[in-house]
């Protein structure tokens, strides 16, 4: 198998790197900033986290991007919305995360945060009002979904297992879900 190649050509300003490739994308294909999405989860106040989901949305905006351009079939296919599903679920987690302990840190409350997505979730909904029940069902099915991506299990077909249908509605719920918090 082939190794990437990266080409830096000015250590100053990494926006140059791989410049001699060809391009990927048009203009207005481009993902949005980081700065758009930091923006955009600004409710986040956890700057660390806020700068971590917007790279993720930079992510997923590339992925749909590339899904949208080009042709991608069979396998690969159901590999990039594996990507798309797993990113979203990481999204989630870590917004929740932040919002949760910037919850217990206004109670004035400093004990141990469960951090599994699955108390995640559940503190959202139940104790911090974070999640409708459609979504916390949505996003708790999500976190299943998310499990397979071990590839031993033995009943699972990687080549199958990731729609469209999938991707699209974890898309759908992500943008429902940063609305709502905004």
């Amino acid at each position: 198998m082939e190794l990437l190649r990266k080409t830096i050509t000015d250590q100053n300003d990494h926006r140059h790197d791989n410049a001699d490739k060809k391009p990927l994308f048009t203009k207005e294909h481009h993902p949005n900033t980081a700065a758009f999405h930091k923006e955009q989860w600004l409710f986040i106040e956890d700057v660390a986290i806020r700068e971590n989901i917007a790279y993720q949305m930079q992510y997923l905006e590339f992925l749909v991007y590339l899904y949208n351009d080009y042709q991608i079939y069979l396998t690969l296919e159901s590999l990039l919305c594996k990507d798309i599903i797993v990113t979203v679920g990481g999204v989630v987690e870590a917004a929740l995360l932040s919002l949760i302990q910037q919850g217990r840190e206004k109670a004035g409350m400093h004990e141990e945060l469960r951090t599994d997505f699955t108390s995640l979730l559940g503190q959202g909904y139940h104790e911090y009002g974070l999640l409708t029940e459609d979504l916390w069902h949505f996003f708790h099915n999500l976190r299943k979904t998310r499990n397979n991506v071990h590839l031993a299990a033995a009943d699972f077909k990687e080549y199958a297992g990731y729609t469209i249908g999938q991707a699209n509605e974890c898309i759908q719920k992500l943008e429902e879900f940063r609305i709502a918090l905004t």
